[in-house]
């Protein structure tokens, strides 16, 4: 979906993210995070908001959330299953401030300890296809939101 849309961070950031997943786990969840993360940089430089004073994943999703609608009570979504489409939300929010605190403390972005090894393949897969699923969650949104509205390429760098 993301090279579907010329979204060029994220399919880095993915493809980065699984080629380490075996050997370097750290490191892929430090990928993996950085997926959501340009997908939500990417849909505020298109809609020229601000970034917010946190740019961490947690502080760029939730700066996504308002522009793109995420409240199933104002979607359209029918009244049996609001209650279960919230739930659902709710697991995002929580899967993405697991991926983010599972970069923090065992990332690779803040350099390592000699033998440091605190996950294995497993965990960073799991954060892997947690934020693919989030990332696609938010580009089938914006595409929703936005139709035929294409995410430019910026010069701004990803910063991570």
């Amino acid at each position: 979906m993301a090279a579907g849309i010329d979204f060029d961070t994220v399919s880095r950031d993915l493809d980065r993210a699984l080629r380490a997943a075996s050997t370097d786990p750290e490191i892929a969840v430090t990928a993996a995070c950085a997926v959501v993360e340009s997908v939500c940089r990417s849909i505020l430089v298109e809609l020229d908001i601000e970034f917010p004073t946190k740019q961490d994943i947690s502080g760029l999703y939730r700066a996504v959330r308002d522009p793109l609608g995420l409240d199933p009570t104002k979607e359209g979504v029918a009244p049996e299953i609001v209650n279960d489409v919230k739930a659902v939300l709710s697991g995002l929010v929580t899967s993405v401030q697991g991926i983010g605190s599972l970069r923090t403390h065992v990332g690779g972005a803040h350099g390592k300890e000699k033998g440091f090894r605190r996950i294995d393949p497993r965990i960073a897969k799991l954060a892997i296809h947690s934020a693919s699923a989030i990332a696609l969650f938010v580009i089938e949104t914006w595409q929703l939101r936005y139709p035929g509205r294409k995410l430019r390429l910026s010069d701004v760098s990803a910063g991570t």
